[in-house]
């Protein structure tokens, strides 16, 4: 009776760690760098420039809530003038929401 308690048991831990989703590392730089562009993007929609933007690298840090990113991007306007320079923001953890710092 005792081992089928404990198997049942291990059952049910193996059940609910199998429902629990872990999004795999390497697709997170990806996705918080698809969301900064769509941040800067619908933003520069309001001002009207043209510019043109495109996030080249990220470097973030995991907190319990959300990701503390910092983004090198890369900046062109359609005078043909350019710039790349970095970026401080953070994402929430569902990617719904970008604080940008600077």
């Amino acid at each position: 009776m005792r081992i089928r308690k404990l198997f049942g048991f291990l059952l049910l831990i193996g059940a609910l760690s199998a429902c629990m989703q872990k999004q795999p590392v390497e697709d997170v730089p990806d996705k918080l760098k698809k969301t900064m562009k769509q941040f800067l993007e619908q933003s520069a929609q309001g001002n009207r420039t043209g510019t043109q933007f495109t996030v080249e690298e990220v470097a973030y840090y995991a907190g319990p809530e959300f990701y503390d990113c910092e983004f090198t991007v890369r900046m062109k306007r359609l005078a043909g003038t350019d710039t790349t320079g970095q970026m401080l923001a953070r994402i929430k953890k569902d990617y719904s929401s970008v604080l940008r710092k600077y």
